[in-house]
This record gives structure tokens, C-alpha cells and sequence, in this order.
């Protein structure tokens, strides 16, 4: 099976499907037309598919001709709540919605490596499945299949992401922690009311909870290893009623990023500990409550790893590879690998010649698309590679 060649010959259905995606953007948990397209592009192709009562997106399972392993492949469908700059003659036509992330080019991508490998299915070791993932933008709703089995029987996961830093024409497939945990906090600060030009008779809200976010900050200069990223944000800080009024209830809200697992999970009794020691001096009380979102994405298996990156070198080249520092931004792939291996990288766009290239996120983000058919490439040169090792 000429893989390159293969994925070569989708290359120009799967910048058509990924115009279509880009065309009709979905914000998560409401992929509804995206996940009826994906379907019907699955079927006519044969391919098996589930979907799951309440919630979006879908499984495709490709049998191979031989018995052996399960592999699963994923790519992300949602899109995001921003209005694209005009321009593109494949431009979002739902206001206020666009792929601003290149979600499209992964779905198109699969979709690419789905025609490969359905057409080529028995000469395949095993069973390839083709997780189509509602909401990644939104949290750890990739958790929403694993409650609904979507993860039974398979035995290693891969995904990729298209990435605007790194050199079109590379690839990243690295070991060790590449993206952050992202977890949320709300933390309620209460006092006691009383009039501005009283103060004493009171116990300022406002004021102890400034403490507490400048004691917050504690955490990660004095209690965290300094050679392990750790971040901690309070982004809002909402309390008051009036100028000459000592506010009585402050409510806090912030992020903590962090890729050791171990420290991260020690997190809510931290923050816990540090606000109400603080606002106590202050004679207020503190409530906190602590959401773990995904959780740090680590490639901690290194025969994926190498299976990634040699499937990178088999479609772009022996020099393709590129280090990418770790990142404190999030992907809730990470929950599929909290239950099964796995390994993620990135397939770069960025044309030197050309300028930079548009940041995830920004009203006029685009991609080359003269690497898709890469990124399909990678797809089914993984799962082949894959199924071939574990036979």
C-alpha cells in the first residue's frame, strides 16, 4: 500500500469536504448538520457508524480482513462563537460562527483517511475506528463517549492538530508533557456590611479578597517546584453595591494550568487553604469550589510516540521533525488517554515565505491547504503502522 500516494489521490476531497465544514460552523454540543454530514460521508463510503443518544458526533469502525488490535483515530468537529472576517469564497455562512482552530481540516482529513482506508480494509490487521468528537473547545466533553463506551476494545488512540508555529512541511510528535490542565475555580468571600465612613463596624469583602488573589500567587512562587509551569489566574473578581458601602460577599473566578499530575490534583486543598487562612485575618470566611477540566496532556507512551513520528517521516520526509515547547493552553484529548495510551502531535502550516501565519482564534485564521492531504497521510500511515506492529 503506497500510503503517500493514496492519501495524494484524496487531496482534492478533502479540501472540498473541509470547504463545506468551514462553510457551516457549528459551536459545540451543537454539531447537528456537521455530525448528519459526517454520517452520510461515512456511509456512502460503507463504513459502519454510531452514533450516541444526547450529545453529537459519531464512531466509524472499519473491520479489517485480518483479526488483530483496535486503533482509534479522532478529529474535533466544533467550531467557534466568532465572526469571520469576509473573504474567502468558503467563508462561514452562520453569523457569528467560524472554524477558527482548523477543526474542519481534522474532520476533513479523517474523512480523507476513512475513503484509504475502507477501500484498502483488507489488507488491514485489525480494526480502525474514527472518533468524530463533539466540543473540544468547551472542556472535557470528550469524557461524554467514554461514558457511552466509545473507548470498549480499543487498545491506542491518536490525534493531531494543525498548527500555525510550526514550519509547513513538519510535523511534531514529541515526548513528555506538550499541553496544560484546565481547571476552574469560584471562590466565594464573605463579610460584613457596613456604611464607607465606618469601616470598623464591618468586615470588608472587597478587601480580603484582594489579599486572596495576591495570596494566590503564593502557590505558584513558594509552594510549587519552580522548574515545573504552573499557573494561576483569577480572571474575575465581581462584589460591591455602592462606593460608600463595605461589600459584604466577593466572588472570585480563575484558571489554574498545570502539567504535573500529581501537584495539579493537590490544587483545590492549595487554593483552599491559602484563601481561608488569608481572609480569615480580614474577619471574613471563604467558600471555594474547584472544577477539574481536561487534564494535562502528556505523551507517556513512547512506542506511539515513535509510530507518530515515523508515520510523519514517511509522509513528509526524513527531516520533517521539529521541537514544539509545551503549552498551557488545553485539549481534552488528554481524557481519552487517562483510560487508554495514546500520543497527539502537530502538522504545521506556517510558510515562512508568506509571513506569519494567522493565530488560532482570530476572525481571519486560514490554513495552506496543501497540507491536508499530509495530515490524511499521517492518519493512515498511523493506524496501518499500528495495526502492522501489534499483529
Amino acid at each position: 500500500m503506497n500510503i503517500q500516494q493514496l492519501a495524494k489521490e484524496q487531496e482534492q476531497y478533502v479540501i472540498e469536504t473541509r470547504h463545506w465544514l468551514h462553510a457551516h460552523p457549528e459551536v459545540g454540543e451543537h454539531e447537528v448538520e456537521t455530525t448528519r454530514f459526517i454520517v452520510s460521508q461515512l456511509e456512502e463510503m460503507g463504513i459502519a457508524v454510531q452514533t450516541f443518544e444526547g450529545i453529537t458526533g459519531c464512531v466509524g469502525t472499519i473491520q479489517g480482513g485480518q483479526p488483530g488490535k483496535t486503533v482509534m483515530l479522532r478529529a474535533d468537529i466544533d467550531a467557534l462563537p466568532i465572526q469571520e472576517n469576509p473573504g474567502k469564497s468558503y467563508c462561514s455562512q452562520n453569523p457569528g460562527v467560524m472554524h477558527a482552530c482548523g477543526h474542519d481540516c481534522h474532520t476533513a482529513m479523517l474523512l480523507g483517511a476513512a475513503r484509504v482506508l475502507q477501500a484498502h480494509r483488507e489488507e488491514l490487521k485489525g480494526t480502525v475506528k474514527l472518533i468524530f468528537q463533539m466540543a473540544e473547545e468547551i472542556g472535557r466533553k470528550s469524557e461524554e463517549y467514554v461514558k457511552r463506551g466509545a473507548l470498549e476494545g480499543v487498545d491506542a488512540i491518536f490525534g493531531m492538530h494543525v498548527w500555525s508555529s510550526v514550519e509547513i512541511g513538519t510535523a511534531n510528535f514529541e515526548s513528555g508533557p506538550r499541553m496544560a490542565c484546565s481547571d476552574r475555580f469560584i471562590i466565594q468571600v464573605r463579610g460584613k456590611a457596613a456604611h464607607g465612613s465606618a469601616p470598623h463596624q464591618g468586615h470588608d469583602a472587597i478587601l480580603a479578597a484582594a489579599a486572596a488573589v495576591m495570596a494566590l500567587q503564593s502557590i505558584p512562587s513558594r509552594q510549587n517546584n519552580p522548574l515545573d509551569s504552573l499557573v494561576v489566574t483569577v480572571g474575575m473578581m465581581n462584589g460591591g453595591t455602592k462606593e460608600n458601602i463595605l461589600c459584604d460577599h466577593v466572588e472570585l473566578v480563575g484558571t489554574v494550568r498545570a502539567f504535573d499530575r500529581a501537584f495539579r490534583n493537590s490544587m483545590p486543598q492549595r487554593i483552599r487553604e491559602v484563601v481561608e487562612n488569608v481572609v480569615r485575618g480580614y474577619g471574613c470566611t471563604a467558600e471555594c469550589d474547584y472544577y477539574f477540566g481536561p487534564s494535562p496532556l502528556i505523551n507517556d507512551h513512547q512506542e506511539l510516540v515513535d509510530l507518530a513520528q515515523d508515520a510523519a517521516k514517511k509522509e513528509l520526509g526524513e527531516g520533517c521533525l521539529r521541537p514544539l515547547p509545551k503549552m498551557t493552553g488545553a485539549e481534552d484529548f488528554s481524557v481519552y488517554m487517562e483510560h487508554i495510551p495514546g500520543v497527539y502531535g502537530y502538522i504545521g502550516f506556517h510558510d515562512p515565505a508568506k509571513g506569519p501565519a494567522c493565530n488560532h482564534h482570530h476572525p481571519d485564521f486560514d490554513v495552506d491547504e496543501s497540507i491536508l492531504c499530509h495530515g490524511t497521510g499521517i492518519y493512515v500511515q498511523f493506524a496501518v503502522d499500528y495495526l502492522e506492529k501489534n499483529s
